[in-house]
């Protein structure tokens, strides 16, 4: 059995919450500095749910995902997400890609407006986890303990 550190993924989920509500902040970005800021958001959203999407795999020992896409599958597989949220969370996945390996051409108006439009779904993310791992906890948990 794998045991994943609760604490850890607290800390991931908020973390992921302070982006979108910097996120839902934002406006188009009209200066390198906010075209900056908008990639760094948007990357660091994706990269945050898929190790948050890992460790609820790992954690409640769901099959093994093939892809970054194959971890949105997972969860709405076993019903952490739903599927309107799991295809709208994938339709930002391809967009890790472009910010880490196509970052020069990279169309900073089409990031934001797919992040946008994903926006309540985005929101949604962090409590369909706890939701998620407050139902399933039973006496044993593969989760370790919150130590202070």
């Amino acid at each position: 059995m794998y045991f994943v550190d609760g604490k850890l993924m607290e800390k991931r989920l908020s973390y992921l919450e302070s982006m979108i509500e910097e996120f839902s902040k934002m406006k188009l970005p009209e200066t390198s500095e906010s075209e900056l800021a908008l990639e760094r958001m948007c990357h660091m959203m994706i990269e945050v749910m898929m190790d948050i999407g890992n460790q609820m795999i790992d954690g409640f020992i769901m099959r093994d995902p093939g892809s970054y896409e194959d971890i949105i599958h997972i969860l709405v597989d076993e019903k952490v997400l739903s599927k309107d949220e799991g295809k709208g969370l994938e339709t930002l996945i391809p967009w890790r890609k472009e910010l880490i390996h196509h970052y020069i051409d990279l169309n900073t108006a089409d990031l934001y407006h797919s992040f946008r439009k994903q926006s309540s779904t985005l929101l949604q993310f962090p409590g369909k986890i706890r939701k998620y791992v407050e139902n399933e906890l039973g006496p044993v948990s593969a989760f370790l303990p919150n130590k202070e």
